[in-house]
């Protein structure tokens, strides 16, 4: 077996070349990471949206099996604070 030896000028340009080949294989597989994710398909506004009240919907339950109640889906329109029952008759408060 052969040992190889080498001066401390030839020990470092073979660190700067791995260094520099590293850099380069680093940067390549970003731009590629980054022309991959540009070529998929974006999410539409709908299915942002869709996807945002799926993660709301999921908490909601969650809060409501932490705090030991039924889960109500809200449909809109005015609710009672202490049932979360929909009101049906508004009154003024004066």
């Amino acid at each position: 077996m052969t040992k190889l030896t080498f001066t401390a000028e030839e020990a470092f340009e073979l660190a700067w070349t791995a260094y520099l080949r590293g850099r380069y294989d680093a940067d390549i597989n970003e731009v590629r990471g980054t022309w991959t994710e540009m070529a998929e398909p974006r999410a539409t506004r709908e299915q942002r949206v869709a996807r945002r009240m799926a993660e709301m919907d999921t908490a909601a339950r969650a809060r409501a099996e932490r705090e030991g109640r039924p889960y109500r889906i809200y449909r809109g329109g005015p609710v009672d604070w202490e049932t979360g029952r929909p009101v049906r008759e508004l009154r003024a408060a004066a």
